[in-house]
C-alpha cells in the first residue's frame, strides 16, 4: 500500500550528516531518503506533480502537491557521482537526465523545503553571497575578480588572498586535489594565475580566530578555532577540524549570520567567519555544509534542530 511521506531528505545513505538527522525521525513517518544515485534503483512514476516511489525493500511512498511533507536537501548526489564523466558522452547524458528528474521532483512535488533547490544553487555563488551580505550590512573582505594582475595590485592594498571562484576541488586522473586559499604578495608570481581562470582576489585580513557558524531557521550556533600558527585556509591544517571550541556567537556575528541566511532565503547555512582586530568578517556561506566535526554541543544541537524542523516545522 502506498502512503504519503511526511519527511523527505535528499541525500545518500552513506552520508553521515543525512544519517544523523534521519536517526531522529520515527520510521512510522515513512521518511524518504533519495538522490540521483538512488533513483535508478527504484520503481517510480512522476505525473502531475505526484511522485510514487517503490523502493527495493518493497516500501511504497508518495509525495504530491497539497500534502504536508517537509524536506531538507543535503546533496543531490554523492560527491564522486559524476567523477570521470566525459562531456557529451552517453554516461554524461544519462546522469544529467537523472539529475533533471530529481530537480523536477524538487520543484514540482508538494514538499515544504527548508531551502529550495533554486535558492541553494543561487547561494552557492560566493559573489552572490557577498552582495547579500552587503545588503544587510555584514562586512566581507574587500574583493575583486579580474584577470588583470596589475588592477588587482592597485585595487587591493597589502597582501592578497586568492580563492577559487568555481569548484574548490578536482581530480587529475585518480589523484584528488583541493584548491585552498593562497596568499599572494603584491610583487609575487601568484598573481599571474589570475589570467588562467577566474579567481576571487581579496585583501588579506589577519584573523585572531576562525568561526564556523551554523544557522537552522532562526537558531544559530558557533564554534571557534584559534588562528595562531595556522595557514590562511584552516582546512589545510589536518588538526584543525578537531580543534574547534564551542562558543556563544558574538551578537553581531549571530545577527549577521541570520540576516545573511534570510537574505539568501536559506533555512540552513554553514558559514565561515573570522574575528580580526577590527571585528568580524563573513568569508563564505555553504548552503549545505558540514557540521558533525564540530564539538558535540554544536553538532548535536544542529542535528536535533534539523530533525525537529522536519518533524514539526519548528526548531528547538
Amino acid at each position: 500500500m502506498t502512503a504519503p511521506a511526511k519527511v523527505v531528505v535528499i541525500g545518500n545513505v552513506g552520508d553521515p550528516h543525512a544519517a544523523a538527522v534521519l536517526d531522529r525521525v520515527p520510521s512510522d513517518l515513512r521518511p524518504l531518503l533519495i538522490d540521483a544515485e538512488k533513483l535508478p534503483t527504484c520503481q517510480y512514476c512522476l505525473r502531475d506533480g505526484l511522485l510514487t516511489v517503490s523502493e527495493a525493500n518493497g516500501r511504497e511512498v508518495e509525495i504530491a502537491p497539497g500534502n504536508t511533507a517537509r524536506g531538507w536537501i543535503r546533496r543531490l548526489a554523492p560527491p564522486d557521482w559524476q567523477r570521470g564523466l566525459v562531456v557529451e558522452s552517453h554516461d554524461a547524458a544519462v546522469k544529467t537526465a537523472w539529475l533533471t528528474l530529481l530537480t523536477s521532483v524538487l520543484r514540482l512535488c508538494g514538499v515544504h523545503w527548508l531551502s529550495s533547490v533554486d535558492e541553494l544553487v543561487i547561494a552557492e555563488n560566493k559573489l552572490v553571497q557577498y552582495a547579500a551580505a552587503s545588503r544587510v550590512g555584514v562586512r566581507v573582505p574587500p574583493t575583486v575578480v579580474t584577470n588583470d594582475h596589475e588592477l588587482a595590485r592597485t585595487t587591493l592594498a597589502g597582501d592578497i588572498l586568492l580563492k577559487p571562484l568555481g569548484p574548490g576541488h578536482f581530480f587529475d586522473g585518480e589523484e584528488p586535489y583541493v584548491v585552498f586559499a593562497t596568499v599572494a604578495r603584491l610583487d609575487g608570481p601568484e598573481l599571474r594565475s589570475l589570467a588562467a581562470a577566474p579567481f576571487i582576489a581579496q585583501r588579506r585580513l589577519i584573523p585572531r580566530s576562525h568561526l564556523r557558524v551554523i544557522t537552522v531557521d532562526r537558531d544559530v550556533w558557533a564554534a571557534e578555532l584559534s588562528a595562531a600558527n595556522r595557514p590562511p585556509d584552516w582546512r589545510a591544517d589536518p588538526t584543525a577540524h578537531r580543534s574547534f571550541k564551542t562558543i556563544a556567537p558574538p551578537l553581531d556575528v549571530a545577527g549577521g549570520a541570520l540576516a545573511v541566511a534570510k537574505e539568501l532565503r536559506l533555512g540552513y547555512t554553514s558559514q565561515d567567519w573570522i574575528l580580526a582586530d577590527d571585528g568580524p568578517y563573513l568569508l563564505d556561506v555553504n548552503p549545505a555544509g558540514q557540521w558533525l566535526f564540530l564539538p558535540p554541543h554544536v553538532s548535536d544541537s544542529v542535528t536535533a534542530a534539523l530533525a525537529s524542523w522536519l518533524l514539526t516545522g519548528q526548531h528547538g
